[in-house]
This record gives structure tokens, C-alpha cells and sequence, in this order.
């Protein structure tokens, strides 16, 4: 993608370099155990959905800041790869870039734990800036930057569509006053407890009950891991549910922000909030069938429309 070209998806958020460690069973608390495998990747949740926007067919403005290091080059390797437009990415000079470390287990299930480095100095005037030079059709934000750029995000009433994954949740109290900006909110099922104020959701009822609570006026998209995603639409009395495709998981960190990246990809291209969420589904059930959060060129080709 061409610096002047206008991007269908702008994603504002982090980027990380990852380091991910295979363990037979995740440790519990003073325990030490063994890793099998180890694998240094690019990573960050802002990362991550840019990453899955671009192999979902978008054209992919980044906007975030990384370390003057050398694992910032690491770190974004596979955005460039992908083509997407990095120029409003800043180098911030006194913050290293964001890493993570994931622990994998043979059942696929993860513990990450986050660095933010130069996420934490991501400028809000910049964000500004860039999206009012370039503004996109769909305009994705997480949570791992300042609260600050959030707002930001929030106040473009001109992009058709603002998507919210609030990832991690944090602040909850702080978060709301900011929700109405948004068209679209993408939690977890602890995403959504924390934002509603409610222990976490089990069942499908419990799931609406926290919808519900949000008294949000935009489309609430809950996923939620094994049982696919449930889309409620504003006006609608009962949430689409969206079953995934049968997969074998070997790594599910990652799978939410593939959901969000696809979802924004597929939005963008024919505004059919239901019809994104259905690709989104399918291709975040398959990205757990690999290792890495990060989809690559060539990722997923089984499951790309």
C-alpha cells in the first residue's frame, strides 16, 4: 500500500515482539516447569489485527509507536510483509518496544503476560492526526495503549465505522463514558463481565444479561472461544449465534485478535455486520490450528473467501 493511498482498515493500537514458550501444562503458583519449544515472533494485540485486516484482503494503515531498538524491526517484519502502511507508526526514543511472553500449553490453553514499553507512549495528537490525513472506512482500537488515544478513537464521528475490541478491559468506570463512540464493541466473555460489572458470563443468558447491562446503543459482538460468537445488532430482541467450524487447537492466543482483524477486513469491504462476523468465526477457529498469534502471508488459505 502506497503512503497516500486511503486505507479501507486503520488499526491504532500496540505491537510487540512475543516470545512463546510450549509447556506441557501451564505452572502453578511457585511451581517450575519446562519448556519444549520456544518461538520469537511478532505480536501485540494491535499487531496482531492488522496482521489478520491485511490477510483478510484490506488495505492496512498501522498507526502505534515502537522502540528505537532493534526489535522494533522484529516486531513489524510481518506487517511489511503483508503491506501495510506504516507510516504513521512512531519510534518513540526513551521506551523500548512492547514485548510479551506466552506460556502455550498442549491443550492449547495460554497465559500471557505484557510489557508495553513504547505502547505507553503512543501520542494521542499524533492518532489525531493520522486518522484526519487518512481516514478509513473501518478504524480498530484495543486497549493496550493509553486511555488517551481510546478517546481519540472514540471522537471520528466521520469514519463509518469504529470498531472497540476492549482488550484488556482495565478500568471499566473510565472506559464508559467513552463507549458511545463507538459502533461496534468486540469483548470476551471476561471482557464483558468486567465492563458490566458482573461476575464473568457462563451461559448464553448470562452473556445477554451483560449485553443488556452495557445499555450500549451500537452492535455488541461477545466471542466466546470454543462456542463461536453471538452478535447482537441494535433493535434486536435475540443475538445472532455463530457456531465455529470443527478444528483441532494447538494455540488459541491470538484467535480473538484474528476474530477482530478479519471482522474489520470483511466489514470494510461490504458493511454486513453479520456476514463479517460469520468469516471472522471461520477464521479465527483455524488460526488456533497453527502456533504464533500472528497470521503471516499464506496463513489460512483453507478458510479464505
Amino acid at each position: 500500500m502506497t503512503p497516500g493511498h486511503t486505507p479501507a482498515v486503520t488499526v491504532v493500537g500496540s505491537i510487540n515482539l512475543d516470545t512463546t514458550l510450549r509447556v506441557t501444562s501451564l505452572p502453578g503458583p511457585g511451581e517450575t516447569t519446562l519448556s519444549t519449544a520456544q518461538l520469537v515472533a511478532p505480536g501485540g494485540k494491535g499487531g496482531n489485527q492488522a496482521a489478520a485486516a491485511a490477510w483478510g484482503g484490506a488495505t492496512v494503515r498501522f498507526v502505534g509507536s515502537v522502540g528505537d531498538d532493534a526489535a522494533a524491526d522484529a516486531a513489524t517484519a510481518n506487517l511489511r510483509a503483508l503491506g501495510v502502511e506504516l507510516s504513521g507508526l512512531e519510534r518513540a526514543p526513551d521506551a523500548p518496544t512492547g514485548s510479551a511472553v506466552l506460556l502455550v500449553a498442549d491443550d492449547a490453553e495460554n497465559v500471557i503476560i505484557v510489557t508495553p514499553g513504547a505502547n505507553r507512549a503512543v501520542d494521542p495528537a499524533g492518532v489525531a492526526a493520522a486518522l484526519s490525513a487518512h481516514p478509513p472506512t473501518v478504524l480498530l482500537t484495543q486497549l493496550e495503549t493509553p486511555l488517551a488515544v481510546t478517546a481519540v478513537c472514540a471522537a471520528q464521528p466521520t469514519v463509518p465505522w469504529r470498531v472497540l475490541n476492549p482488550a484488556p478491559a482495565g478500568d471499566a468506570a473510565a472506559l464508559a463514558p467513552l463507549l458511545p463512540g463507538f459502533n461496534v464493541v468486540i469483548p470476551n466473555r471476561t471482557e464483558l463481565g468486567q465492563l458490566a460489572g458482573r461476575q464473568e458470563p457462563r451461559s448464553l443468558d448470562e452473556v445477554a444479561a451483560c449485553v443488556a447491562a452495557l445499555a450500549f446503543a451500537g452492535t455488541v459482538i461477545v466471542t466466546l472461544g470454543a462456542d463461536g460468537a453471538a452478535v447482537w445488532e441494535p433493535g434486536a430482541r435475540t443475538p445472532l449465534v455463530l457456531p465455529p467450524p470443527a478444528v483441532t487447537p494447538v494455540d488459541t492466543s491470538g484467535a480473538g485478535d484474528v476474530f477482530c482483524g478479519v471482522f474489520a477486513a470483511e466489514l470494510a469491504r461490504h458493511g454486513d455486520v453479520a456476514a463479517a462476523a460469520a468469516a471472522a468465526v471461520a477464521a479465527s477457529a483455524a488460526s488456533t490450528e497453527r502456533s504464533g498469534a500472528q497470521l503471516g502471508p499464506g496463513a489460512l488459505t483453507r478458510v479464505r473467501s
